[in-house]
């Protein structure tokens, strides 16, 4: 069984955080997939279908003398269209928001009786916690939002002076484990929000560098895997623009029309991809959590007690 209560330096986060998805990868993206996954297939079904209307459209009033208007009319003359594909997309990223963001901390709390917890364990509990998810949310947008907000305008400013970007990049790495530990501990608990929250502040500057750094550490890995696919698209577009300049008008439309497929194919992988690598910085964060549970309560101490009793009986 994976030791999750173990005192962690900044190299164990890393590495125990990948360690997990090497041993149980495979059970926890399987049971993800059925939790998360139909959810997941509407939304880049949607996504499809509404970006395959833009970038042609896009592309075919790039043709024309006549762009614009034609842009203009068409969104004019489907407003209602994109207003219920708005809400229906913006009700499932929601729903789909709350499990991602639940599953890691209900799949890592589950293995530490069950090695291996399958879906309908899973699902059991997101549903006795729905509550305390959509209560976090809630809270999270008279307290949390306010503060990054205010972070936002302050890193702003630390970035206009250049050297001040490292400092930038260290409060939005602080304030997101800050974020992430109340929510751990607010989920594995039944402590009050704002307990959680001044718990979660604890955790954080228990041991402040390594895990604020642990957090940007992840953060560039995603966002380094990320980049590599959103630049596809830019380079695509570059090169067919390049290519078909001298085209006549009928040619650059059949170009242009390959192209909006194959950026909606990357758009498409990269909605995916944001939702699994996700899952990353949550377990990363749980490792954080876990290790400051041990450092505090010593609860690998008392499992290994707990084990001797049951092993006398």
């Amino acid at each position: 069984m994976f030791p999750l209560y173990k005192n962690r330096n900044f190299s164990a986060i890393i590495n125990d955080t990948f360690s997990l998805f090497r041993q149980y990868g495979k059970n926890y993206f399987k049971n993800y997939l059925l939790l998360n996954g139909g959810m997941l297939l509407i939304l880049i079904v949607l996504c499809f279908i509404v970006g395959k209307v833009f970038f042609e459209n896009i592309f075919s009033g790039m043709t024309s003398e006549s762009s614009q208007q034609m842009i203009s009319e068409y969104f004019d003359n489907n407003v209602g269209f994109f207003m219920i594909t708005g809400i229906i997309m913006g009700i499932i990223v929601l729903l789909m928001t709350m499990i991602n963001y639940s599953y890691p901390v209900i799949y890592l709390a589950l293995s530490e009786k069950n090695e291996k917890p399958d879906a309908k364990q899973i699902l059991a509990v997101l549903k006795t916690k729905f509550g305390r998810i959509l209560l976090f949310g809630l809270m999270s947008l008279i307290t949390f939002i306010p503060i990054a907000i205010a972070i936002g305008l302050f890193s702003i400013l630390l970035i206009v002076i250049v050297i001040g970007i490292p400092g930038a990049i260290i409060l939005f790495a602080a304030f997101t484990c800050w974020v992430y530990l109340t929510f751990f501990d607010y989920l594995n608990s039944n402590n009050s929000y704002f307990t959680s929250m001044s718990n979660g502040w604890k955790m954080l500057f228990s041991n402040f560098w390594v895990h604020a750094g642990s957090t940007m550490i992840f953060y560039l890995i995603i966002y380094a895997v990320q980049g590599i696919l959103a630049v596809i698209p830019y380079i695509i577009g570059i090169v067919a623009m390049i290519a078909t300049a001298e085209n006549d008008s009928s040619e650059k439309a059949e170009t242009f029309s390959t192209i909006s497929i194959l950026m909606l194919i990357v758009f498409v992988l990269y909605i995916i991809l944001a939702y699994l690598l996700s899952n990353v910085v949550m377990v990363g964060h749980g490792m954080v959590y876990y290790s400051c549970k041990e450092q505090s309560e010593n609860k690998s101490l008392h499992n290994e007690i707990d084990l001797i009793g049951s092993d006398i009986e």
